[in-house]
Formats: C-alpha cells, structure tokens, sequence
C-alpha cells in the first residue's frame, strides 16, 4: 500500500464516484475523488482472482501559494492570512505564523497567554477530532454510507458529535473571537483576553462535554481496525 501523505486536516472516508476496468480475472477500480476527505483525495484498487492486490491511497492538496501572499506583507497580518488555509484546523497555521514571527524577533511569550493559546488549541482540536469520529469515519465503521444515514439508526451517536463539536467550538469563540478562521490571535499574544466570566462559562462547558468524550472513548475503541503495516 501506499499513501501519498496527508496535509494538515487531511482525513479519508469513503465516497466518490469513479470508474472499473476488468481483464482476464483482474479489475481495477479508480476513484478520483473521495467525497469525504477533508482536503482532496484519491483512490486505485487491482483486485485480481478475488483478492486485493494493490491499494493507492493518494491525499494530496494542491499548492494555494501562501508563501507568496505574504511576501510584503506586515508581519502583523501573517496570523489572519494563514488562518485561512483551513477552516477546520485554522490554529495551527495561525500559531505556526505567530510563533516564527515570535522566534525571529526573539520574543518570549508569557505563560499565561500561551497556556490560553493551548486552551485554543484544545478547542480545535475537540471540534476537529469530533468531526472526524462521528461524521466522516464512524459511519464507515458502523456500515453506513454517510452520518445522514448513521442518524436514522443511531440519532443518539450523531447529536454526541455534534455536541462535542459545539464544545470546542465554544472554546474558539470565547478565546479567538470566532469559531471559523479565529480573529482575535496575533503577534505576542491576543487582541483581547477573555474575562473570568467568560472563562467560567467554558469549565461549564466542558464539565458537561466530559462525559460524551468518555463515552467517544468507548465506542471507537469498540471499532474493528483492519491490520495495518506502512510500507
């Protein structure tokens, strides 16, 4: 097997439409697109006297030149210019712009304000990974073809996710202004901090996404995971 790499957010599903060839007990299946992959992915499968004989993996993203938007620009833009490579996994990129920035000048961060930039990164993290197990990889696992599907059956699996998805998204919002493509990170630290009001409206938050993570726990460790070895 090969895989051609994933890019940040990058997640395969299932999904698509493709095209099959068959030759002399050989047929090969071609996938140009997964339908649910957060990024772009493809799919090759020979499957010859019934058994698979070849599988490519292709998750690849093609170049969107951020490199060259921000030559010439203030170093106080990189931040919101990179958040927008992704609007699942936008932290990433704008901490990565932030911490270069910061590493070039030989600025030093305080605590507090990097344990605040952990806690946005928590966040993205729970709505990301939230996404990822219960509407693009669960239905796999459960024998559906899409979460609207799952839903019909198992209505109480898909609102879980999306519960847990609000949380983290709730965390982005109260920290970086806004879930999508956060506004309120910068250069040194942020904008504007959260006040104690709206941090203790997050330990509540999160009290109560405790136990639907828990609970995430136990069913994806129930999921039967194919054996795999990287070549």
């Amino acid at each position: 097997m090969s895989n051609g790499g994933a890019p940040a957010g990058g997640r395969a599903g299932h999904g698509g439409s493709g095209s099959s060839s068959s030759n002399s007990g050989s047929r090969t299946l071609h996938v140009p697109m997964l339908a649910r992959v957060e990024g772009e992915a493809a799919m090759h499968v020979v499957v010859y006297d019934g058994r698979v004989s070849e599988v490519e993996l292709r998750i690849f993203e093609p170049p969107r030149f951020f490199e060259a938007l921000l030559r010439g620009r203030a170093f106080t833009e990189p931040p919101d210019i990179t958040a927008r490579i992704c609007g699942i996994c936008p932290v990433a990129y704008q901490m990565s712009a932030c911490q270069a920035i910061e590493d070039a000048c030989g600025a030093t961060v305080p605590q507090p304000l990097q344990d605040l930039r952990r806690l946005l990164y928590c966040g993205e993290w729970i709505e990301s990974h939230a996404l990822h197990i219960y509407l693009l990889h669960a239905p796999d696992f459960l024998g559906y073809s899409s979460a609207i599907d799952l839903a019909r059956d198992r209505r109480d699996l898909v609102e879980r996710g999306l519960r847990l998805k609000k949380a983290g998204n709730t965390i982005m919002t109260v920290i970086g202004g806004r879930s999508i493509h956060p506004v309120n990170v910068r250069v040194g630290g942020f904008y504007r901090l959260p006040t104690a009001e709206e941090l203790r409206g997050l330990r509540a938050t999160l009290a109560d996404a405790l136990p639907d993570a828990l609970a995430t726990v136990e069913l994806v460790a129930g999921f039967g995971f194919p054996d795999f070895t990287h070549d």
